[in-house]
């Protein structure tokens, strides 16, 4: 999760949403059929999401943008989606390797705001009290942002967290998800909506897990170069880790190709494979996968590029 200076702001008007074309086709795929009036706090808790609790990475705020425009891949899709409904598979599959932002509150954004943007990670046992929106009908939906520009336009300058999609949609399967509330592209997925999603990430998702059988590692042939910017700047010199290596990997018995992370720090499992999993955020393994190793520091050095 990103986390980001708190400032103020609040809903202060109504708003319209406009509703994509082709209803019908596009049955798990709702317009907000109604108006945003007020602002609510959801309750929830990370074991809904993952009993080893999330670890979270800071980038920097984005520059003001037209906000009449898609400002990332993933508004891409949804407004392409919007004129053609044989986009929303790609939709779904993009769900499954971005992050959604969301507005921290009460107690849980106290314990965030430490002044200082940066790594936070949450435990099984922490309520996460997050922002939602009430609808015209009077339910109370959460509200996710596809970018902190939409978020900002609506509520202002607010702290504000980015988790991943997957684990958001885990987070709120009991309640409809408003997707940016305020925004002209606004999208609402009722709870069979979002179980549906989630059921949809999740299979793609599933084609990314390690192979079973024995692993052969080796230097690729083409050093991936985004591969290796990203777990650079992830693992920089304030987080413990004390070397890493990136090999290209073989599973003979199932004749599966993919990358084998090698990492060596004190840091626990869960934190180290969840700061892997956010600096490949969007990065398409196509038919591959990445593995990762974690071990303390010392022994015999990995196999591959050197990465720290």
């Amino acid at each position: 999760m990103e986390l980001h200076q708190r400032g103020i702001g609040n809903l202060t008007k109504s708003t319209n949403i406009t509703r994509p074309p082709d209803p019908g086709r596009n049955r798990r795929f709702r317009t907000l059929c109604g108006r945003i009036d007020q602002r609510q706090r959801i309750d929830v808790w990370p074991r809904a999401v993952d009993g080893n609790g999330m670890t979270d990475t800071t980038l920097n705020t984005p520059a003001a943008a037209a906000l009449n425009q898609p400002l990332n891949g993933l508004e891409q899709i949804i407004e392409a989606a919007m004129a053609d409904p044989v986009h929303w598979r790609a939709f779904e599959a993009m769900l499954a390797s971005v992050d959604l932002v969301v507005v921290p509150e009460g107690a849980f954004a106290a314990s965030l705001d430490g002044g200082v943007p940066g790594t936070r990670t949450l435990r099984p046992d922490q309520q996460m009290d997050l922002r939602g929106v009430t609808l015209e009908d009077g339910t109370v939906a959460a509200a996710v942002f596809t970018d902190p520009r939409r978020m900002q336009a609506v509520w202002g300058e607010m702290t504000w967290i980015a988790i991943s999609a997957r684990h958001l949609l885990r987070l709120f399967h009991d309640r409809p998800v408003a997707m940016n509330p305020g925004s002209p592209r606004s999208l609402l997925f009722q709870i069979e909506d979002v179980a549906a999603l989630l059921a949809a990430t999740d299979t793609v998702a599933q084609t990314q897990h390690r192979p079973t059988g024995t692993v052969q590692l080796g230097p690729p042939d083409t050093e991936p170069t985004v591969l290796m910017e990203r777990f650079r700047a992830a693992f920089g010199p304030a987080n413990g880790v004390t070397a890493a290596w990136l090999a290209r990997a073989h599973w003979a018995e199932t004749n599966r190709w993919g990358w084998m992370l090698d990492v060596r720090t004190d840091r626990p499992m869960d934190e180290i494979k969840a700061i892997v999993s956010r600096a490949i955020t969007g990065v398409n393994f196509e038919d591959e996968t990445l593995d990762v190793s974690v071990e303390k520091p010392g022994g015999k050095d990995g196999t591959g590029l050197s990465l720290i």
